[in-house]
């Protein structure tokens, strides 16, 4: 587990079992950023979330009733992929809002890099928030 799982999880102090949906490594090209070089020039966007959801200690059964749809995560990067952003700090808190929207989500971390600014590496964002 990574540093930001890690950091994410701790915000839970309490008995409770809590469960963590998560996307990782999802990359899609939009047009992102504030320099001349970047704007009208799509650039390849990481997205990592990580989402705690409400587990109301119940066995949960082998159905996708059961438990929280993972794809409403995809469609939720892909709503914004369409956008122009010049932030990525404003396409993570947008992402954020949608990702918390699920009644049973109880706090989520997004985490942005773009992934073609630097020679090697990525650079990026995340924001976290619990309901």
């Amino acid at each position: 587990m990574n540093y930001l799982k890690n950091l994410f999880l701790q915000n839970f102090s309490d008995k409770e079992i809590h469960r963590t949906i998560f996307l990782e490594s999802v990359i899609r090209k939009m047009d992102i950023g504030i320099h001349d070089y970047e704007i009208g020039h799509p650039q390849k966007i990481e997205f990592d979330i990580y989402v705690a959801v409400k587990n109301d200690n119940k066995i949960i059964g082998d159905t996708i009733e059961d438990v929280m749809d993972y794809e409403y995560l995809i469609e939720a990067i892909n709503s914004k992929i369409e956008k122009r952003f010049s932030l990525l700090e404003t396409l993570a808190n947008e992402l954020l809002e949608d990702v918390l929207f699920p009644e049973k989500v109880m706090g989520a971390t997004v985490v942005i890099s773009k992934l073609d600014i630097l020679d090697s590496g990525k650079i990026g964002c995340s924001v976290s928030r619990l309901k």
